[in-house]
């Protein structure tokens, strides 16, 4: 029998011995390895490719969690998805609380209701007149001063209230929060029903609750929510082309 040992040897001997033609050498100290994934991203079994597809089909299109788990062409189960589309929602509170773009001079605010349980919430949002951008959203339980503070104050964030003109329905509220609080603020009261640009968007945020058969969870309201304003702002952003909103998640979640 060969000994397995002499035979190896000679083989890398004779090996070794060759003239070695090419110019480019491999270095035998190489650089530590980098990591693809994000931390965030760490404890995932599959590509983060199929987890924001997964998230952005979902808030995008009418689709239950049972059936974007079969369009996956991947082996994953609804309950994973739905534990993705959580997490994500979780995640982009933190990255994308409002959505900025500059030179906005006009804005609109509305509220409207979901129910769910028997129980009442109230969804605000505040729309570039302009662009149609949701810029900042909000959830309470109720409808008063306090919430709208709370939703300019989203606006303008750390910087100093600029001057705009706000445009809503007439809710007193509004012009509380103006008067008392923003006092830069033009509020400007349109016809109940005439403030289209936060209709539009309560319309479709309803129809996605109604197709997705409500809300299990309560406490997931805000989340989906948030969800489906940051989908809603990048699909228009990349005119409908998925493969850029994908690329835009990813690059904002591995930079931030």
């Amino acid at each position: 029998m060969v000994n397995l040992y002499k035979f190896t040897k000679s083989i890398a001997l004779s090996l070794s011995s060759r003239a070695c033609h090419t110019k480019d050498r491999v270095p035998f100290n190489l650089p530590e390895p980098v990591s693809l994934i994000p931390e965030k991203f760490k404890y995932f079994r599959f590509p983060i490719y199929f987890i924001l597809k997964a998230f952005v089909l979902y808030m995008k299109h009418n689709l239950s969690y049972r059936s974007l788990a079969h369009s996956l062409n991947i082996k994953v189960s609804h309950v994973t998805i739905y534990k993705w589309v959580i997490k994500l929602c979780t995640l982009f509170s933190v990255l994308f609380p409002t959505f900025t773009i500059e030179n906005v001079f006009s804005v609109h605010a509305d509220e409207t209701v979901l129910v769910f349980k028997e129980q009442k919430y109230y969804v605000w949002l505040l729309v570039d007149h302009e662009t149609n951008f949701i810029l900042c959203w909000h959830v309470s339980k109720y409808r008063d001063m306090g919430q709208v503070k709370v939703l300019l104050e989203k606006f303008f964030g750390n910087l100093e209230p600029k001057s705009i003109e706000l445009i809503t329905d007439g809710l007193g509220a509004y012009e509380s929060a103006v008067k008392l609080l923003f006092r830069n603020i033009n509020h400007v009261v349109v016809p109940l029903g005439k403030n289209n640009q936060c209709e539009s968007k309560f319309s479709l945020l309803k129809d996605f609750f109604r197709l997705k058969r409500g809300l299990k969870n309560t406490k997931n309201l805000a989340k989906y929510i948030q969800g489906f304003c940051i989908v809603k702002n990048l699909w228009k952003t990349h005119n409908g082309n998925i493969n850029h909103v994908l690329s835009h998640l990813h690059s904002f979640i591995t930079t931030s």
